[in-house]
């Protein structure tokens, strides 16, 4: 699951997480936002707002493809990713769901 970032996920890593330290290293991005920066469910969910409908697009196609892990980030964060992608990405909401409740179980 880890990688290297490129430069598109920095810019949205800081896009999430403008207080990010400069010269950073991590190795994806929705569980160190998660863990590390977010201070409770309500900050995780106004951070992850900030993106368009395409960076929150790319985000899911990250977990979809294993490149990025929710299993990794705070479990009540979670649902309400997953909840953000239903209500913002309704055609890839289905699959994303079953995606989730297949890695859940």
């Amino acid at each position: 699951m880890s990688r290297e970032l490129s430069e598109y996920d920095w810019q949205i890593f800081r896009k999430l997480c403008p207080e990010l330290p400069e010269g950073s290293r991590y190795r994806s991005i929705l569980p160190p936002l998660s863990r590390f920066y977010s201070k409770s469910k309500e900050d995780f969910v106004q951070r992850v707002e900030r993106l368009t409908d395409e960076e929150l697009d790319y985000l899911v196609g990250l977990v979809e493809n294993g490149e990025e892990c929710l299993s990794c980030i705070v479990p009540e964060y979670k649902e309400a990713f997953v909840e953000m992608v239903e209500r913002r990405s309704p055609k890839r909401a289905e699959k994303f769901r079953k995606l989730i409740d297949f890695l859940g179980k």
